[in-house]
């Protein structure tokens, strides 16, 4: 076995132009009204956009995930295959170490997971499989999270280096 690095720098961009295309895909669904479609393609967005922000900022994740993820017949440094993986189980714990780096990557982070639950279960007034009561309330957060992450989107990339 042997040690692989991952290009970080081309995962990076790869990842925020994923991000870019399925926030287009939701914003169309959205149009539509398919928001369980909607939703899924927001969350995955984020997610990628997530990626993209933990590829960018490794040394606030290098601390938290030491050690290898076997891959194959590589051993890849956890903390590069976390970034760029951005596993759905492992989201708010990477917005969490990015918070300082990326304000508001918690809240966003919340909702995108949120929205997540909304797709696979749909809306429940009881609150037990969704926190999202109905159709109405979906489609209002789903905007309001588009709104939130084109502005990201769109500050991001004015920035150069590392941070946002």
């Amino acid at each position: 076995m042997y040690v692989k690095r991952l290009n970080v720098g081309r995962l990076s961009e790869e990842r925020l132009g994923e991000a870019e295309g399925e926030l287009e895909v939701a914003e169309a669904f959205l149009a539509d009204g398919l928001l369980r479609n909607a939703a899924g393609k927001a969350f995955q967005a984020w997610k990628s956009f997530l990626s993209h922000l933990a590829l960018r900022n490794l040394a606030l994740l290098e601390e938290r995930y030491r050690g290898y993820k076997r891959v194959g017949n590589a051993a890849v440094p956890l903390y590069e295959w976390i970034a760029a993986t951005a596993p759905t189980s492992r989201l708010m714990e990477i917005a969490v170490l990015l918070e300082k780096a990326v304000p508001n990557a918690v809240e966003l982070t919340a909702l995108a997971l949120q929205l997540h639950e909304y797709q696979y279960n749909g809306p429940d007034p009881e609150g037990v499989r969704s926190k999202i009561p109905d159709d109405e309330t979906a489609a209002r957060l789903i905007a309001t999270f588009i709104a939130r992450l084109k502005a990201l989107l769109l500050s991001h990339k004015g920035a150069k280096g590392g941070g946002l």
